[in-house]
């Protein structure tokens, strides 16, 4: 039994070893058709992915300035604060995550497998679609048409396409990997599955559920919080799993490690999401079960961490001169640091405290900005290099960097200060009001920092689109040179 699970996920001998190097970082080139190799799909979605991190962050800020200055922007009702903040996470959610990291899903399955993807002018239909279709259901918030529900705000008909778009991702993806020549399943292929199986089932629960009351708020944190974990969580770590080993140039720490990181994930992340209603009215049973889950996410952290450090350990020399590689670690500590600190918040007592101040808002954008931005910027500095066989301005990278890190450091550390300020001040009986004065400073920072991180992503993408429109990438980009 033990042999099985070992030979399913590579989990090969010490004489094996290279041969797991090879697997994970090979692209077959002889069998594929030079229309195979174009990689149409993954550029654009990855493309459309750094587009919509862009504009993310830049209604973020926006957002963030109204927070200590009201009056910025006003009179124009679709640019209201309670219009701007559903787009704002939607766009991060299903326009920079979901594409990105898709874009990089596109990308790895096929060498993965060693297949040519099933198609890819579908791959590249449903990326102009759901594009399209998120313009559309953006613009309908702005308008006033959004449903009301946290991370369900997108009205219909948009909500419903983008589950057929996912339908119709996995086929392209199932398919490929049905046809696969390799045989061996990498890790990375686990993560994707497990991303893509379940989505229809929780999106459609989330976006078309009935349910009223304390029951509907169940259902939309089971929903919301799959989205996150379940989804675009799995699709980050499916690409960490795949380009670190290859930026150091040697196996992963432990496939068995993997093994259990990964199951562990699958089988407690979909029940935390009641910890978003601890002390609220609901069963005591919800609220227990949810922390038990939560706290157990301590197992796939822990090993997810074992893997990395592991992986990454005695890589310094590798990490000053790979840009893209500081970007993983950056990415990897700070999934670790939010799933730790998503752990202590589901602690019932630190919930009572914390729950409804900027403790949450600095633990979910460690997720989303440390972990989220720096994975897929270190995918496509991979891709940039490792597949189209260009070089990116050096000096950009490193300010990018450095931005980057300064800016989230300095968003997650201000709303963390804020938001024990504002718990330590409810519990010792002060009003919520009364606090606003107290956030004021905070949330000065907190804008600072972000307008820090969007000049970081205007050198990113500065960089990346010289890079892919230089002259010397007409020649680059030819079938042949998109082998890696």
């Amino acid at each position: 039994m033990v042999s099985r699970t070992h030979l399913t996920l590579s989990m090969t001998s010490l004489q094996d070893r290279n041969n797991l190097v090879a697997t994970n970082n090979s692209i077959e080139s002889s069998s594929m058709r030079p229309m195979d190799r174009s990689d149409s799909a993954t550029r654009i979605w990855l493309y459309s992915g750094i587009f919509w991190m862009s504009v993310t962050m830049l209604i973020g800020l926006i957002e963030a300035v109204k927070l200590f200055y009201p009056e910025f922007l006003q009179g124009i009702p679709m640019l209201a604060y309670g219009r701007l903040r559903p787009v704002h996470t939607n766009i991060g959610l299903f326009g920079f995550m979901s594409m990105g990291y898709l874009g990089a899903t596109f990308y790895m399955v096929p060498r993965l497998t060693q297949t040519p993807l099933f198609s890819e002018r579908l791959g590249s239909l449903t990326a102009w679609v759901w594009n399209l279709n998120l313009v559309g259901g953006c613009l309908g918030i702005l308008m006033g048409y959004s449903k009301g529900k946290e991370y369900t705000e997108i009205p219909f008909p948009f909500d419903m396409i983008i589950g057929l778009l996912v339908i119709a991702i996995a086929g392209n993806l199932f398919s490929t990997i049905t046809m696969r020549r390799e045989q061996r399943v990498y890790v990375s292929l686990w993560y994707i599955l497990l991303a893509i199986i379940p989505f229809p089932i929780y999106y459609t629960l989330g976006n078309a559920s009935k349910f009223s009351g304390i029951e509907d708020a169940i259902i939309n944190w089971f929903y919301s919080h799959n989205l996150f974990g379940i989804w675009l969580t799995t699709l980050g770590l499916a690409t960490l799993y795949y380009i670190v080993p290859k930026q150091v140039n040697k196996p992963l720490y432990s496939h068995i490690v993997s093994f259990v990181g990964f199951w562990s994930l699958a089988a407690f992340y979909p029940w935390n999401g009641g910890h978003h209603v601890i002390w609220g009215p609901v069963p005591m049973w919800v609220m227990t079960a949810s922390v038990t889950a939560s706290i157990a996410m301590f197992v796939p952290t822990f090993a997810t961490m074992v893997n990395f450090g592991g992986t990454a350990w005695g890589t310094w020399a590798i990490m000053k001169r790979d840009i893209g590689y500081r970007f993983s670690l950056m990415a990897y500590a700070c999934y670790v640091g939010a799933s730790l600190w998503g752990t202590g918040l589901a602690v019932m007592s630190l919930n009572a405290k914390l729950h409804f101040t900027n403790m949450t808002i600095a633990h979910v954008h460690l997720g989303f900005l440390g972990f989220g931005v720096p994975g897929l910027i270190a995918f496509t500095y991979f891709y940039i290099e490792r597949s189209l066989k260009l070089k990116y301005s050096r000096p950009l990278a490193e300010w990018h960097f450095w931005l980057t890190m300064l800016g989230i450091v300095g968003y997650v550390v201000s709303m963390g200060i804020s938001g024990w300020v504002e718990g330590s001040a409810w519990e010792a009986g002060n009003s919520p009001q009364g606090t606003m004065v107290d956030r004021y400073p905070y949330h000065v920072a907190r804008a600072i920092s972000g307008l820090i991180v969007l000049l970081g992503q205007f050198l990113f993408v500065t960089n990346v689109v010289k890079t892919v429109n230089a002259p010397a990438a007409l020649t680059a980009t030819s079938p042949d040179a998109l082998q890696s």
